[in-house]
């Protein structure tokens, strides 16, 4: 399916079907984009849009089918389709990374971790295992993973990231805090954490001096 869809309305889409989710947990039926955009406190007419750009239709007067809903959402969003990766980085977080297990269900598996520490390479985080990075390449090339996760430090992402495109590495969930360079054909999503604390300190602050505003 091409998802032609602006990204803004892509990030909101998974609140969406989480709120799906919910709604069908419950016993519910069926569900409007009233009450999805009351829940997220967004337009009404938002919400509407951004099913709408999925191509997927409600029932006037009635909203939309939970069940049948969430099976669209999850088609569009591919988390039944699996996307194999590898994850560059056995620290702190990719550890972390490594052993959260909800992932699976948004489509997402995490087949093996690598690094270049000696004292980690061969222990098992949950049940994936510690690679030397040197064979990455070669297990890329085996399995045709095209996805890596990137959680090294910021000083060694550039060179990293140099060697996964060469390993034939298509995608790039970047946790570094660094801006990466790479080719028009390679995707990469940032997730600065420190960046997003930010924001979220801020807010918090602008509430604290103003009750009344919502965040």
């Amino acid at each position: 399916m091409t998802k032609n869809i602006p990204v803004p309305s892509l990030k909101r889409l998974p609140n969406y079907y989480h709120i799906v989710c919910q709604a069908l947990e419950s016993g519910e039926k069926f569900i409007s984009s009233a009450t999805i955009a009351r829940i997220l406190d967004i337009d009404d007419t938002q919400v509407r849009k951004d099913i709408a750009a999925t191509g997927y239709v409600g029932k006037p007067k009635v909203g939309f089918d939970t069940k049948e809903f969430k099976e669209h959402l999850e088609d569009f969003l591919g988390f039944n389709k699996t996307k194999e990766a590898f994850l560059v980085g056995a620290g702190n977080l990719g550890i972390a990374l490594a052993k959260y297990d909800g992932f699976r269900k948004y489509g997402l598996e995490i087949l093996a971790v690598f690094d270049n520490d000696p004292h980690k390479i061969g222990i098992k985080i949950g049940k994936k295992e510690v690679f030397p990075i040197s064979k990455l390449h070669d297990l890329v090339k085996r399995m045709k993973v095209q996805v890596a996760i990137l959680t090294v430090p910021s000083e060694f992402a550039q060179d990293v990231t140099y060697f996964l495109i060469e390993s034939g590495i298509k995608a790039i969930w970047n946790f570094a805090p660094v801006n990466l360079k790479v080719p028009e054909d390679v995707l990469v999503r940032n997730q600065d954490l420190a960046a997003n604390f930010v924001v979220f300190s801020t807010l918090l602050s602008e509430k604290r001096r103003s009750p009344d505003t919502l965040i």
